[in-house]
C-alpha cells in the first residue's frame, strides 16, 4: 500500500505544477494567509472549485518558492485510491510517510486535505499535528458545515481560519469565457454577447464543470447529479432521516420557491395534502440539514419600526440557480433567478442581509446592515424590469421604508438601462444587473 501511497502524492504534486485556470475571488486571502499558524479551512458546497482552487494556491506557493513542490502533500479523500485512509490512524501513517521519505526533513511543510470529513476522527489527526509538529501549514475542506464548524469550534477553537467558498460568480464566469469587459466602452460594445452569457449563467449557475458541458440536457442532468449526491451523502446518511419522502419534496419545494416568505406551518399543510403526516418542527430540521450542507441559505425578516431581527419568518435562496432549472423551467421562474443572483452577489461581497416586510406586507427583498452594528446601509428592490403596471409596486416599499431609515441608499436592480429615478421626494439609483455584476471590474 505504501508504495501506491506514495505515488500517488507524487501524482498530485504533478498535477499542481500543471494547473492553470481562472484566479477566484477567495484565491488571493487564503494565498495571503499562507505563513500563519491557524489551519485553513475551506468550506463550500460541492463541485464548486475548492479544490482547483487550492492547488492554484499551491502552485502559487511554489512558483513564489515559500513551499518548494516536494514538501506539500495533497491528498484528495474523494480519491479512490485512499479509498483505505479513512481513519485518524492510517491518515497518520501516511503523512509520517511523507515526512521520512519525500520531504525534506527540515524545511517548511504544506498539508492539504481534501473532502477531510471522509476520515473518520480527523479532527484529532488535525489537532495532534498542529501541536506536535513544526513547520507545518494545514490547509482543509469540506463539503458539510455541520463538520467544519461544530467540530473545528469544539476541537480546534482558536486554531483556524475559515474561507467559504461559493459557485463561479458571473465576473468568474465572463473571466472562463474569456468575455469581461475591461471598461464601460467594452460593455456596450459587446452588449449582445455579455447579455446571452448572463441569461446562461442565470439558467445553469456557475458550478464550473458545467461550463463546458455543451447540451443543455446534460448540463441539467450533472447539476441533478451533484444536488442528489449531496441530499444521499451530505444529509440522508449522515442525519439518518427516516421520511426520505417528504424531505425531498421540501427539497424540491424550496428550490421552486426561492426568495418567496415561508410559513413553517402552513408548509406544512401543504406537504401533508399529498398524504405525508409530518409536523412543521420536523420541516424546519430539515431546512437546516440543506443549510448544513450548503445547498441553501436562510434569511431572517428585518422589522425596521422595531430595527430588530424576527427569525419566525424566513426565506430560502439557492447556493446556485442551477439548481432551480431542475424544478422550473426559466420563463418560469426568471425573476426568482436573478433575485437569487443578487443574493449570491452580497454574499460575495460579504454583506450582513436580512428581508424586509411592514404589517401591510410591502416588501423590500433586501436590507443590508453594518456588520456588528444595526444602521442600515442600502435597501434593495429587485425585479424584471420597471414599467406603468408595477412602478407603485416596486418603488413603494423604499417610500414606507424610508420613514425609518432615512439615511440609507434605495437600490433597484433590473434588466433595464441604469438611472436616477425620485419617487416622492425619495431618490432610487435604478441599475441594469449586469452592470451591477460588473461594478467591481469596469472601468468608468
Amino acid at each position: 500500500m505504501m508504495n501506491s501511497i506514495n505515488k500517488l502524492i507524487y501524482d498530485w504534486q504533478g498535477q499542481i505544477l500543471r494547473t492553470h485556470g481562472v484566479k477566484r475571488i477567495k484565491e488571493e486571502p487564503v494565498y495571503n494567509s499562507l505563513g500563519s499558524k491557524p489551519i485553513k479551512v475551506i468550506s463550500g458546497f460541492r463541485r464548486t472549485g475548492k479544490s482547483f482552487l487550492l492547488r492554484q494556491v499551491a502552485k502559487r506557493a511554489v512558483d513564489n518558492d515559500i513551499y518548494k513542490l516536494n514538501n506539500i502533500l495533497y491528498l484528495n479523500f474523494e480519491d479512490y485510491e485512499l479509498a483505505e485512509v479513512n481513519n485518524a490512524k492510517k491518515l497518520g501513517e501516511v503523512f509520517y510517510l511523507f515526512v521520512s521519505s519525500i520531504s525534506d526533513f527540515n524545511e517548511p511543510k504544506l498539508l492539504i486535505l481534501d473532502e477531510i470529513q471522509l476520515v473518520t476522527d480527523w479532527n484529532k489527526f488535525l489537532r495532534t499535528i498542529y501541536e506536535k509538529e513544526e513547520n507545518i501549514e494545514i490547509i482543509i475542506t469540506g463539503s458539510n458545515s455541520e463538520l467544519l464548524s461544530s467540530e473545528i469550534s469544539s476541537s480546534l477553537s482558536g486554531r483556524f481560519i475559515e474561507f467559504f467558498i461559493l459557485p463561479f460568480s458571473f465576473q468568474e464566469f465572463l473571466i472562463y469565457k474569456d468575455s469581461l469587459p475591461a471598461t464601460t466602452s467594452s460593455y456596450y460594445q459587446n452588449k449582445a454577447k455579455v447579455d446571452s452569457l448572463f441569461n446562461e449563467y442565470v439558467t445553469y449557475g456557475g458550478l464550473p464543470e458545467v461550463f463546458s458541458i455543451n447540451s443543455q440536457e446534460t448540463k441539467l442532468s450533472y447539476i441533478e447529479g451533484v444536488l442528489n449526491k449531496v441530499i444521499l451523502d451530505d444529509i440522508i446518511k449522515r442525519f439518518k432521516l427516516d421520511n426520505i419522502k417528504v424531505f425531498e419534496q421540501l427539497t424540491k419545494y424550496l428550490l421552486a420557491n426561492v426568495g418567496t416568505t415561508i410559513s413553517f406551518s402552513k408548509l406544512a399543510n401543504y406537504i401533508n395534502s399529498f398524504g405525508n403526516k409530518i409536523k412543521s418542527s420536523t420541516l424546519i430540521n430539515y431546512t437546516q440539514y440543506l443549510v448544513k450542507a450548503f445547498a441553501m441559505f436562510e434569511v431572517n425578516k428585518f422589522d425596521w419600526k422595531q430595527y430588530k431581527y424576527f427569525s419566525q419568518t424566513r426565506k430560502f435562496f439557492a447556493v446556485d440557480t442551477g439548481l432551480l432549472s431542475l424544478f422550473r423551467s426559466k420563463q418560469e421562474n426568471y425573476s426568482f433567478r436573478i433575485e437569487n443572483v443578487v443574493f449570491l452577489e452580497l454574499l460575495r461581497r460579504d454583506k450582513q442581509i436580512a428581508f424586509g416586510m411592514d404589517q401591510k406586507h410591502k416588501e423590500i427583498d433586501f436590507i443590508i446592515n453594518e456588520k456588528f452594528n444595526s444602521r442600515i446601509l442600502e435597501k434593495i428592490q429587485v425585479c424584471l424590469q420597471l414599467n406603468d403596471e408595477n412602478f407603485k409596486r416596486e418603488t413603494s416599499s423604499f417610500v414606507i421604508a424610508d420613514k425609518f431609515l432615512n439615511d440609507s441608499t434605495n437600490t433597484l436592480i433590473t434588466l433595464d438601462n441604469t438611472e436616477l429615478i425620485e419617487v416622492n421626494e425619495i431618490k432610487i439609483n435604478k441599475i441594469n444587473i449586469v452592470e451591477w455584476l460588473l461594478s467591481s471590474a469596469v472601468q468608468r
